[in-house]
Parts: structure tokens; C-alpha cells; sequence
């Protein structure tokens, strides 16, 4: 991110994101897409990243789209251990985000999707 807006926006998704034992390690905005890179206390020593976490990280972005003016779009996660190593990737389609938004996609069909989207980079 690059502006202070940017910078501003990076601060705040890096605060709640701490707050959840994720910790940010890089935020750039490609489109309406978010790009992040986080560090993840609950990843464990078989480099698992449970589901609900991202669901966690998916509902920071929902709040602070609402809350504060961040423009809708989707995310694209990678999960680190602490030492920065990938343990898994995860996304939202901006599509499933505006379908969620609009009433087009339930909680537990848009859930789902996101779990989907795991894919494991611990064996790479």
C-alpha cells in the first residue's frame, strides 16, 4: 500500500488482525482485491491453519468495509508460521463478498466457499 491512506488503511487491519494472534506481515490492495500476508499463532506443528481463523480474518475485512469506508472487494490470504514460512492460502471472490452483501449468498454457502479455497503451501 502506498499512500497514507494506504497506510492508514494497513494500520487498522493490522490492529484487529493482532488482536485475533494474527499477525500482518504484508497488505497491498490490487483492484478490489486485498492481498495479505500474515503471520498465525494457531498455526500447528503440521502446518494447519484452522478454518474459523480465516473466518475470523474474513469478518475483520467485512467490519472495516462497513465500518470505515473500505471499498468491497475479496481476499487473497497467505497463512505463515512464525518463522515466515506458507503454511496455506485461502481467498474471497470480490464476486462471493458482493453476493453475501446483497443477500445472494448465505453466511453458511459463502462459509464454505472460503474453506474451499484452502490450499496447503506447508509442502512446497
Amino acid at each position: 500500500m502506498g499512500d497514507e491512506s494506504d497506510e492508514i488503511q494497513a494500520f487498522q487491519l493490522e490492529s484487529r488482525l493482532t488482536s485475533l494472534g494474527c499477525y500482518l506481515r504484508e497488505v497491498e490492495r490490487d483492484g478490489a482485491v486485498y492481498r495479505v500476508e500474515y503471520e498465525s499463532i494457531a498455526g500447528d506443528e503440521h502446518g494447519r491453519v484452522p478454518p474459523r481463523e480465516a473466518g475470523k480474518v474474513v469478518n475483520v475485512f467485512r467490519d472495516l468495509f462497513e465500518e470505515r469506508d473500505w471499498p468491497l472487494g475479496g481476499v487473497e490470504a497467505t497463512v505463515t508460521d512464525l518463522d515466515g514460512e506458507p503454511l496455506v492460502t485461502w481467498r474471497v471472490d470480490p464476486d462471493w463478498m458482493r453476493a453475501l452483501e446483497a443477500g445472494d449468498l448465505t453466511e453458511v454457502e459463502f462459509s464454505r466457499r472460503v474453506v474451499d479455497s484452502f490450499e496447503d503451501e506447508g509442502e512446497n
